[in-house]
């Protein structure tokens, strides 16, 4: 604190006491001299300090906050976190690194079919006279034989029976869940999720200035009971959860679960955000059905071919409760105008000839491969989850730090994520480490990576700082 005062005793004319206190407090964190998870002073003390009105000090903290830079715990105080995207940057990395093997990023596994299909299939565009979807710059919600493909797509994965009006085409998953988060969440809204969630959702919170707060889980996720609790003790705007392959967990919701989600729901007249960008990846017999079957007017249905098909295929299909259609169309028009029209027609293409299940076949068989080489090293620490999942959830003992550890899984050039950046707050942060099967090389890399990390586990309580143990 005494660097507050000092920037406050250089205060030059026409400069406010709040900007220069912010300015040096992000200065610090920003620099590490305030470090995640560091305590601040109490905000009477600060103003005591400092002499300085208490109000000046309570809008420092609270613009703090909403940057996402500090936290508040009833009854404990503010403490220093990083920003969500800061997080994700740290655990999950966001460009390849030639001597690293990637196991922080959940994406599928390269194969020489997909490349084989997308040569084929940019082969026949180049060769067709008539493409109009590259000419196309109007029809917001997406072509209308886009749609019509999206809704027989929907019909034979889900057996959701969609009309287009009801359907917009997006860029990916992503951006469905924004655009059904955007048509319902604002400032001081309560979002409900599961306690470990897609990393996307905790940043939206921060976007949009929703309240966010994670549902307690167990190995089929949420708990029905606490979405109820809170439900009853509180105004809840929408509930977003991931019921097929959660990540990170990689739980499988139980229809009886689902039926139930959907019920409290409509009690409560809570909207639900439906994230199903792993589903496809399960067996028609493995999949139960989706939320939306039970609460179709309340539900936000959310997928695409990213997760399942071809990674660089951005391509996602949203389904709207009716009565919020109009509304939802109108944020992709002002935010986006509309998804790619071009790739929209290779989705649809791979669809109706029957391309996209073959790869998601031939997918699932990899994903078995190597899972199963997941379960050969790590078995005893798996943490639920599911063979058909593209990452694998492994605990560590409850004296382990997991940043401690995947720190000491890069020096030796292999990237994991521990539950941070997946945390809708401090009290979720789990001790477990997300390993992701995706990563770009062969078998045998991928399985001397494995090697890695499970020499490491047997080392760590000898190698890790003396002050965690």
């Amino acid at each position: 604190m005494k660097s507050w005062g000092t920037a406050l005793s250089k205060i030059r004319p026409g400069e406010f006491k709040f900007k220069v206190l912010v300015d040096t407090i992000i200065h610090e964190i920003e620099t590490g001299k305030l470090v995640d998870g560091q305590r601040l002073p109490p905000q009477r003390k600060v103003a005591d300090d400092l002499n300085i009105g208490i109000q000046t000090i309570t809008n420092v903290y609270k613009e703090l906050k909403r940057q996402g830079l500090i936290r508040g715990e009833t009854g404990r105080g503010s403490f220093v976190t990083r920003r969500a995207t800061d997080n994700v940057n740290y655990d999950i990395l966001d460009q390849q690194q030639q001597t690293m093997l990637d196991f922080s990023n959940a994406c599928l596994i390269r194969n020489a079919e997909q490349e084989k299909a997308w040569r084929d299939t940019c082969l026949q565009l180049s060769q067709e006279q008539f493409q109009p979807w590259i000419h196309t710059f109007r029809p917001i919600a997406g072509l209308e034989p886009h749609r019509q493909a999206a809704t027989q797509w929907l019909k034979e994965k889900t057996g959701l029976d969609v009309e287009t009006k009801s359907l917009l085409i997006t860029n990916g998953c992503a951006e469905a869940i924004d655009l059904a988060l955007s048509s319902l969440a604002g400032p001081n809204d309560l979002v409900l999720c599961e306690r470990l969630t897609d990393h996307g959702v905790i940043g939206m919170s921060q976007v949009l200035g929703f309240k966010l707060k994670g549902l307690e889980i167990d190995e089929h996720g949420i708990i029905p009971d606490h979405f109820e609790e809170l439900c009853d003790d509180q105004k809840v705007t929408a509930l977003v959860c991931t019921p097929n392959l959660n990540n990170p967990t990689g739980a499988i919701m139980p229809e009886h679960r689902r039926r139930q989600i959907a019920e409290i729901a409509a009690r409560y007249n809570v909207y639900i955000i439906e994230d199903d960008v792993y589903g496809a990846l399960l067996s028609q017999q493995q999949r139960p059905r989706p939320i939306a079957t039970w609460a179709p007017d309340l539900t936000f249905y959310c997928t695409s071919f990213t997760k399942t098909v071809l990674t660089g295929l951005r391509i996602g299909y949203l389904v709207m409760p009716p009565k919020l259609a109009l509304r939802t169309e109108s944020i992709l028009r002002v935010t986006s105008w509309m998804a790619s029209p071009i790739l929209a027609e290779i989705a649809s293409r791979w669809v109706m000839d029957g391309t996209a299940n073959h790869l998601i076949e031939g997918q699932k068989k990899l994903i078995s491969k190597r899972q199963a080489l997941v379960r050969k090293y790590f078995a005893k620490y798996l943490s639920g989850g599911s063979p058909q999942a593209l990452s694998c959830w492994i605990n560590i003992p409850e004296h382990w730090q997991p940043d401690h550890l995947t720190a000491e899984l890069r020096k030796r050039q292999v990237a994991v994520s521990s539950s941070s950046p997946f945390s809708a707050d401090k009290t979720a942060i789990t001790h477990a480490i997300r390993v992701c099967i995706g990563a770009d090389c062969s078998d045998a890399q991928f399985e001397q990576g494995l090697l890695t990390i499970y020499d490491l586990f047997n080392q760590y309580p000898q190698i890790q700082p003396a002050d965690v143990v």
